[in-house]
């Protein structure tokens, strides 16, 4: 074979260079490619997690790695069947865990939830009470149908009607004693954020009113039960589920207590005997006249 001429081009010596580019060919493993050790790792951590559910994430780990190392094998490596068996079980426990932690948090949050309105309920009853003080140093006592016609005669207004707590606590608002209607709001069911109206009979519109109120008591001094909440719309009976089994009880004397609902009577229990009943001690005598919200 003649070498080429000094001063000539390579081009003129085509056995010197092959222009076919070369692809790198798999480095051969005895014939048959090896399954690989992370995909089959990936599997049992994926069948663990249906019984322990911490290996679901490393069960997606290894079977994402093991994918990739498979892909870039060239053949060498094998087992993305058991790799994508590991990746869905491992995604199917991790769903699990998901669903089980929420499963675990949900009644805590709905825990916290009612004692927040709990305590919410409990400040407004205090804010409440200061407010029918207020009145009871104005007109000697506290809102009743006897005082409507005086308030209205004093704000040259029309006299407030009705049986009710709202129309009882709008009192309030036309003497002037209060502008606000959020301490008149406890949670219940139906009930609504007030919507800070408070011209004429838009104050404490239905459902902004949480508080049944005791139409016939006095400032006398002893402590007798005057607002409380919540209780089931339309009925005397104590609603347990806002505050988490508890009613929360105004006194007289400006007191507030938390007493627990039988769930199944709706009845809140005051020293191991139904508030409401007309004989209870706390009602010295005197059988009580509820009004309940609107």
């Amino acid at each position: 074979m003649k070498a080429p001429l000094a001063g000539s081009p390579l081009s003129n010596a085509p056995h010197l260079i092959d222009s076919t580019p070369q692809l790198p060919t798999a480095i051969p493993t005895g014939g048959q490619p090896q399954n690989s050790g992370l995909a089959i790792t990936s599997m049992i951590l994926g069948i663990s997690t249906l019984l322990c559910g911490i290996t679901a994430i490393p069960a997606v780990i290894c079977g994402h790695i093991a994918l990739g190392k498979i892909k870039r094998s060239q053949g060498s490596l094998s087992g993305g069947g058991f790799a994508i068996a590991g990746l869905i079980t491992g995604y199917l426990g991790v769903i699990i865990f998901i669903a089980m932690l929420a499963g675990l948090a949900t009644p805590m949050i709905l825990r916290q939830r009612k004692l927040a309105d709990q305590t919410e309920a409990i400040s407004n009853a205090r804010q409440l009470s200061l407010a029918l003080y207020e009145f009871e140093t104005e007109y000697g006592s506290f809102p009743n149908a006897s005082t409507a016609p005086i308030v209205a005669n004093d704000y040259g207004a029309p006299e407030i009607a009705g049986s009710s707590s709202n129309s009882r606590f709008r009192q309030l608002f036309q003497a002037n004693i209060t502008q606000s209607e959020h301490s008149f709001y406890a949670k219940s069911a139906g009930s609504q954020k007030p919507d800070g109206n408070i011209s004429g009979e838009e104050a404490l519109a239905p459902g902004e009113c949480g508080f049944g109120y005791i139409d016939n008591i006095s400032a006398d001094d002893t402590p007798r039960p005057i607002a409380m909440a919540p209780f089931r719309p339309g009925s005397d009976e104590f609603d347990p589920m806002p505050f988490d089994g508890k009613a929360v009880i105004l006194f007289s004397d400006s007191s507030v207590k938390l007493i627990s609902i039988e769930r199944n009577t709706g009845e809140a229990i005051l020293d191991g005997q139904n508030l409401l009943d007309p004989t209870h001690p706390v009602w010295g005598g005197t059988a009580p006249t509820l009004l309940l919200p609107e």
